[in-house]
């Protein structure tokens, strides 16, 4: 993992709404509470704590929501981000947004350092010992029209993108097992490099 969290504050430098101390604040806390071995709700509530929740403006966010909402398919995470709520929805209606908001850009900044440098290590240690990798989706059995296509699609070297590939994405890349053979529906084709329909994502 970067020491100074490069991915992170290359996705966090995108937002707007943030001042530059605000920015440094998050990616402190970030360093803390990932160094710990914290999780994202703890982030989610130090964040909170010293900077409260605001409005903010996301590019990834925006590409990613007109992606899903123009399917109607959301993964995980996006339950209560469906729908942009209007002006005149009620204070605690745009309040929840903004704060479930905040959740999924914390869990990105924390997935593109956490999740992508463990996937590193866990490759190179495959490498080392001859193990084969694939994708494995991870969450709640709700469909996500990106992360479904490429479960269980094997790793191959030289592959630029890994997990996370979109926002509140839970992917992790796993040793393929040997034994017992292929399980029913486990595709063993290549995984090769992802066309993300609604523009390249950060890191």
């Amino acid at each position: 993992m970067s020491g100074a969290f490069h991915h992170a504050a290359i996705a966090l430098a995108q937002t707007t709404g943030f001042s530059r101390e605000e920015r440094q604040v998050v990616l402190d806390l970030l360093k803390g509470v990932t160094l710990r071995g914290g999780a994202v709700d703890d982030l989610y509530a130090a964040v909170l704590r010293q900077l409260g929740a605001r409005d903010f403006r996301w590019p990834e966010f925006d590409r990613w929501q007109a992606f899903f909402a123009e399917g109607w398919k959301f993964p995980p995470l996006w339950d209560e981000l469906k729908k942009i709520p209007a002006l005149r929805a009620a204070p605690h209606i745009r309040d929840s947004y903004r704060e479930q908001k905040l959740y999924l850009l914390l869990h990105w900044l924390q997935s593109l350092e956490t999740t992508r440098a463990h996937t590193r290590a866990a490759l190179a240690r495959y490498a080392k010992r001859g193990i084969r990798a694939e994708i494995a989706r991870q969450g709640n059995g709700a469909p996500c029209p990106v992360c479904d296509p490429l479960n269980h699609h094997e790793v191959k070297d030289g592959l630029r993108d890994l997990p996370p590939f979109h926002p509140g994405c839970r992917c992790l890349v796993l040793a393929i097992p040997e034994a017992g053979g292929v399980a029913p529906g486990r595709k063993r084709r290549p995984l090769h490099r992802i066309e993300k329909q609604a523009g390249s994502s950060a890191g």
